[in-house]
């Protein structure tokens, strides 16, 4: 697919904007290695010697932080990651130190040069996997945050990675982002969905993660307030993934796997608080259920829906990611199996953790409204033995208001003290009845 090759604008007949300082290979570095501002991340390397923006004519030094020039408020960081054998308990670490857009660049442009030219030469013996396995590469994470920004003014940036045509309008526009996978030849394209920075907000927070040999690239859309602070996604997976075993492999893939392994622990904690609020609400319950506070119940319910809905898409993700490695060469968990074993089953649990704790608020919400129901019932029932007692009463006064003229019983001595009698008795007989029948209980 040539239109995606991570090639080098030669400037033929034209000035050349590469450093020789960035070669590290000394001066003996080829024009193969020559990478100027004019570098994209995924493009066609024909393409950038017709065109030549105003401001992409920077000095392009190996001091330099970036070579894809920034809009106004966001972040671009660059990092590098390499093995090496840790000393005191042995075995491979993979360190994550600070680098250049330039260099991760270059170093993906090399690769992907070498992937082409291995696919043209003619096919030879493939070498052993103990072989490849133990050849020590260095990866590179480019981190992107940006603040909200108008779809055209987005569109023009992300226009200077030479990214595929549909890649650039889906990144373009945040506002519509769904959680999806795109897989093509040497590059992939995952579009993830996490927690917000605050837990609390209502909004739907979506990343997307680029990734192609030797090289992942994640964009985070985030608030200007966030980013004015300080407070982004890049400064908590760089405190996630330096410490020990985060990063599984010096690779793209590696790299992939610890970043989606740290939202998706973000997830599980989450899931965590949500689950002691439902063990609490429980007890709260057994305990005084006439002081059931409901209006929790509700706002626990509510936080979950978001939380589950999280969870389920990314466990999707996941294993869309997981099946798209197949047919892409962008992603490669040969080396990385057991992290990403481990990463599919954090996220399914993940997933069967919500739905428990969606069935135990259910079932706390059905004692709730149970009780409630046992509550409406028995003030129905002292009402119906109210209306009971009352009913003879009401006959009797009933007949004795008539207005007949012969009624022998206004004419008795006493009638009225005995009326009043009789009408107690009888009530006191029938809340008797009642309750020795179990009504009144």
């Amino acid at each position: 697919m040539s239109e995606l090759a991570l090639g080098v604008a030669r400037n033929q007949g034209s000035r050349n904007f590469s450093d020789s300082s960035a070669n590290t290979g000394g001066s003996n570095s080829s024009d193969d290695d020559i990478v100027s501002e004019l570098t994209p991340l995924v493009g066609d390397s024909s393409e950038l010697a017709q065109e030549r923006r105003p401001f992409l004519t920077r000095n392009s030094s190996d001091n330099s932080l970036h070579t894809v020039v920034p809009l106004a408020g966001m972040l671009i960081r660059s990092h590098v990651i390499s093995a090496s054998i840790d000393n005191r308990y042995g075995g491979q670490v993979c360190n994550i130190r600070p680098s250049s857009t330039k260099a991760a660049l270059r170093a993906a442009q090399q690769e992907r040069r070498g992937l082409i030219r291995k696919m043209n030469e003619e096919p030879k013996e493939e070498p052993s996997v103990n072989a490849s396995a133990n050849v020590e590469r260095e990866s590179y994470w480019i981190s992107i945050e940006t603040p909200p920004r108008p779809t055209d003014e987005m569109f023009s940036f992300l226009r200077q990675l030479r990214m595929p045509s549909f890649f650039t309008s889906r990144l373009s526009e945040p506002n519509c982002w769904a959680t999806e996978v795109i897989a093509l030849k040497f590059v992939s394209l995952a579009i993830f969905q996490v927690i917000p920075l605050d837990p609390n907000s209502d909004e739907v927070h979506f990343v997307a993660l680029l990734g192609m040999p030797m090289l992942l690239v994640t964009f985070s859309p985030l608030a200007s307030s966030d980013l004015e602070q300080g407070q982004g996604f890049h400064n908590l997976t760089m405190q996630y993934m330096k410490k020990r075993e985060r990063v599984h492999e010096p690779s793209n893939s590696g790299l992939t796997l610890a970043w989606l392994q740290f939202h998706v622990r973000r997830t599980a904690r989450a899931l965590k608080e949500l689950s002691l609020a439902s063990s609490r609400l429980d007890h709260e319950l057994d305990s005084n259920v006439l002081s059931f506070n409901f209006q929790s119940l509700v706002d626990t319910k509510n936080c979950l829906l978001k939380i589950r809905s999280i969870a389920h898409e990314q466990f999707e993700t996941i294993e869309a990611l997981a099946l798209a490695e197949k047919s892409t060469m962008g992603l490669d968990f040969s080396n990385c199996q057991g992290a990403l074993s481990m990463l599919r089953a954090n996220a399914a649990s993940n997933d069967r953790i919500s739905g428990r704790i969606d069935k135990h608020l259910n079932e706390i919400r059905e004692r709730v409204m149970s009780h409630r129901e046992d509550t409406l019932n028995q003030r129905m029932s002292l009402l119906t033995i109210l209306s009971a007692v009352f009913m003879p009463l009401t006959l009797l006064t009933g007949i004795w208001g008539m207005n007949f003229e012969e009624m022998p019983e206004l004419g008795m001595p006493g009638a009225y003290q005995k009326s009043l009698g009789g009408m107690l008795v009888l009530a006191i007989s029938m809340v008797l009845c009642f309750y020795r029948s179990g009504w009144a209980r």
